[in-house]
């Protein structure tokens, strides 16, 4: 890059192209701006991009893009140029300033990806990936385009690889994904894509793609590899790769043993990192006695933590700690309102709790109908809970008769899971000598 920017543009791109650590984005942009102040000219193409497509994280502004790429290319960059074409605004006062050929441009870039510079070579690559060269030069007959986009997407993989030899990240995810999902002509094959991701491991900043990895092993079932990648991403405190490898650990599958505890400190490695799926991992094994001694409060603690994060569905367990006192005091409305936000979500939630509070009127208004049936929705998926729960609906004649020998159905049931109460529930029964049920102490 040395041969064509100044230093303070190699800086910048640098920091936004060849790391994946975005804390260090906002300087990175600064570097390019400072460029763009000395009117290096192909600095606007690269902060063009950031406005344009995001680049830096930046927040778009395609007018600021504009601008900027109008400037570069009256500086005489060619970048700019093929900038300015791929983002469709290669016209009016903009394709005026031009000092050069749509077709000059393009060379200019390619003689720089020739010479090795990895972020011309990127652009050529995106050049041919989209199919700019259809409509600029090559002007395919009818009967010629399908295998001329075949021959343009593997031009566009001989560049992004090329790229990504040299550490460009957007480089390494168009050829890998490119190859990973059989995109724009290329052939899909996940282990070709995989052998790629291997081979580039030590030359690219790769861990944005450390789960991609884990996740693809797995549905190749090669989870020795799967856990290698887990492991490394760890040793480089990469917290969702630790929550991968906690989840490995917790269940004993996919190549390791099962080790509760080793699975819940690598759950708390990813939650002080502020990992969400870190702190609702290990709320779990907190709440459920894994690897520890249960402890509610710390359960609670972590659900919390979770939730304000975005987890999605940790409301299931904050609704039960609410419902029950688990770690907080008992809050029907709070256990509702974190069942509701689950349901506006459509996700899964605990529905023998919800039954509960609509047949009882329990921090929400009473409606016995929708009670029953979500009781019902609950123990037809064979929830201990629900039965008990049913049970005492039958027992108690809340919102239907009085029915002993359903109520003792239920009860048996939810005994059958441990649930507690259920057994002292049918202790309160006995068979009369007809062989009907009745409550212990009532004549007959």
């Amino acid at each position: 890059m040395e041969r064509y920017y100044s230093d303070t543009l190699c800086k910048g791109l640098r920091l936004l192209y060849f790391q994946a650590d975005p804390s260090k984005f906002p300087e990175g942009v600064r570097l390019l701006e400072k460029a763009v102040e000395a009117e290096e000219p192909h600095a606007f193409y690269f902060l063009a991009r950031c406005y344009g497509w995001g680049d830096g994280n930046v927040k778009d502004d395609d007018k600021k893009a504009r601008q900027l790429s109008q400037r570069g290319i009256e500086l005489g960059s060619s970048l700019c140029v093929l900038g300015a074409e791929r983002m469709d605004i290669l016209k009016g006062n903009i394709k005026n300033a031009m000092t050069e050929t749509l077709e000059d441009a393009f060379h200019n870039v390619l003689d720089m990806a020739n010479d090795g510079e990895p972020m011309a070579q990127y652009a050529i690559g995106l050049f041919y990936f989209w199919g700019d060269m259809f409509l600029n030069f090559q002007k395919p007959l009818k009967e010629n385009f399908s295998k001329c986009e075949k021959e343009n997407a593997a031009e566009a993989l001989k560049w992004f690889r090329r790229s990504s030899e040299l550490g460009c990240i957007p480089s390494f995810r168009n050829a890998f994904n490119s190859v990973r999902n059989g995109v724009n002509g290329v052939t899909k094959n996940l282990e070709e894509a995989l052998r790629f991701a291997e081979a580039m491991n030590g030359k690219v900043d790769m861990r944005d793609y450390y789960h991609s990895f884990i996740l693809e092993y797995q549905k190749l079932k090669r989870y020795a590899d799967a856990i290698r990648w887990c492991e490394k991403g760890v040793r480089e405190n990469n917290a969702v790769c630790a929550v991968d490898l906690g989840m490995a650990y917790l269940y004993g599958n996919k190549g390791v043993p099962a080790d509760e505890a080793r699975a819940l400190q690598l759950f708390h490695m990813a939650a002080q990192a502020g990992e969400e799926y870190g702190s609702y991992n290990a709320g779990r094994c907190y709440y459920n006695g894994w690897g520890c001694t249960r402890d509610y409060h710390t359960a609670f603690r972590c659900f919390e933590q979770a939730f304000q994060g975005g987890h999605p569905t940790v409301g299931q367990y904050l609704a039960q700690c609410y419902f029950w006192g688990r770690g907080v005091e008992p809050n029907y409305e709070m256990a509702v309102r974190m069942m509701n936000k689950l349901i506006g979500e459509r996700q899964e939630y605990p529905k023998e709790l919800m039954g509960y509070c609509c047949l009882y009127g329990k921090g929400t208004s009473t409606d016995k109908i929708r009670g029953k049936r979500l009781l019902e929705e609950a123990a037809q998926a064979d929830n201990g809970q629900a039965w008990m729960f049913l049970g005492d609906m039958y027992d108690k004649a809340v919102g239907v008769p009085e029915d002993i020998p359903m109520a003792i159905s239920c009860y048996e049931k939810a005994a059958a899971q441990k649930i507690a109460g259920a057994s002292e529930a049918l202790g309160r029964y006995k068979k009369t000598l007809f062989g009907k049920w009745k409550r212990r102490g009532s004549s007959l």
